[in-house]
């Protein structure tokens, strides 16, 4: 069989699509929670914010929507999706699940270099700790799960708990929950970084790693259930 000639038909394109770049400035705004639940995306205001044309604008709401980040409906248009306890309980436990496997995966593959890594990224979550700075928390805390994460190895792995991970931040800061037990959770990460670093007890990783993730689970669903947001 023939192979056909497709150079006519693809021309790649080494920096970023404006759809691309759109796209990941609109996630990074709904997952900060600058664009709020239910908020209206209106195509000319963002046209004339970005200075792009109508078509990145469109395509990026297509996919938005397919990563279940906003709605489009019939004459109402585009608005940021809000946040209910369902996606909350079924994010969680898939990601506890996922990461734990990540861990005991990434268990024979950490290098030096990570485990160096992942010790900068504790230190610097234990001084945010210590300043109560949420933000700075979250974003070593990412850090250091990442480092593990992308050593599993496991593509379809690394780019489904990227997807889970950015809809939980997504989440927290929907609703403000920037509530975390700061001692409890280093202890846990301070034994986390010490299974790695013996390279043993993969049970006990695994297990770790998710039961830390269900935990968060239970005192986000505890904070909406104060809230009266529990059956939302």
């Amino acid at each position: 069989m023939d192979v056909p000639n497709f150079k006519k038909e693809f021309t790649p394109q080494v920096p970023p699509s404006l759809t691309e770049q759109v796209t990941k400035f609109l996630t990074d705004a709904i997952t900060r929670g600058d664009l709020r639940g239910g908020q209206r995306l209106v195509e000319n205001e963002l046209q004339r914010r970005f200075g792009v044309s109508r078509a990145p604008i469109r395509e990026s709401f297509r996919i938005l929507e397919r990563n279940g980040l906003v709605v489009t409906i019939p004459r109402e248009g585009t608005h940021v999706r809000k946040v209910t306890q369902r996606d909350v309980e079924e994010n969680f436990p898939i990601r506890a699940y996922l990461e734990g496997l990540a861990g005991r995966l990434a268990l024979p593959n950490l290098t030096p270099k990570d485990i160096e890594n992942m010790e900068s990224a504790l230190r610097r979550m234990t001084e945010a700790a210590v300043e109560s700075n949420f933000t700075s928390y979250v974003r070593h805390h990412r850090d250091f799960h990442e480092i593990f994460i992308r050593a599993s190895g496991n593509r379809t792995l690394i780019d489904v708990l990227e997807n889970l991970r950015r809809q939980a931040l997504w989440f927290m800061f929907s609703h403000f929950y920037v509530q975390v037990n700061y001692e409890h959770a280093i202890r846990v990460h301070r034994e986390i970084l010490d299974l790695f670093v013996e390279k043993k007890r993969p049970d006990r990783l695994e297990k770790l790693i998710k039961g830390h993730i269900l935990a968060a689970l239970e005192g986000f669903l505890r904070f909406l259930a104060s809230k009266g947001e529990g059956n939302e």
